[in-house]
């Protein structure tokens, strides 16, 4: 009788299949590139308080956000004869320079940051955008950032923030004419033969 236990036991494990663990169990991650996804991190989380603290109105809060070195170039909306800002205090000033009416909002609708840890710098760009949401009418202020971080002793520090104000792109010259039929006027002095020459020369 045991004899025969032994053997359906056998049977049993003999019928057991052990199937492998498939590859896609196992997270391989590149330690290099869970680092630089962790500085990304960092980076956002900077420019996030920075975000906050301009919807609050708090410019003191929003340079300490960025962390600026002592000799961080800043490059405001004023052209202060063609010389940057520098540091905190120029960051400062910068900042001030942005008009607001009251409350705003604001948001960093399509921030990109990218990093280099063997550089040991960072960069971003978005638009700034600061929405009115007090009681005072206001239109909302679309700016252009960018800038650049650098790793010292571990610790993200702007070195370099760029703001400027979008140019309107007019419409091509020759839009309006095209969709109203319109002719452009004759130049002073010009007769409508020269005019009929000129297109026959062309």
């Amino acid at each position: 009788m045991p004899r025969l236990a032994a053997f359906l036991a056998l049977l049993v494990l003999s019928a057991c299949k052990v199937e492998r663990t498939p590859p896609e169990f196992y997270e391989h991650r590149d330690p290099s590139v869970v680092e630089e996804q962790e500085a990304q991190n960092e980076v956002r989380v900077r420019l996030g308080a920075f975000q906050q603290a301009m919807s609050r109105g708090d410019h003191g809060d929003a340079v300490e956000a960025l962390n600026p070195l002592p000799l961080a170039a800043v490059i405001g909306l004023r052209p202060h004869g063609g010389i940057a800002l520098r540091g905190p205090q120029g960051l400062a000033q910068a900042l001030g320079e942005i008009e607001t009416p009251g409350r705003v909002l604001a948001r960093l609708p399509d921030l990109t940051v990218s990093v280099s840890l063997r550089e040991g710098m960072g960069w971003f760009s978005s638009h700034l955008e600061l929405l009115p949401t007090g009681a005072v009418p206001g239109p909302a202020e679309r700016l252009r950032v960018s800038g650049v971080f650098l790793s010292e002793r571990g610790e993200w520090r702007l070195t370099q923030l760029h703001l400027s104000r979008p140019e309107a792109v007019p419409p091509p010259a020759d839009s309006a004419g095209a969709d109203t039929g319109a002719t452009a006027p004759a130049a002073p002095g010009a007769s409508p033969a020269a005019d009929s020459a000129r297109g026959g020369a062309g």
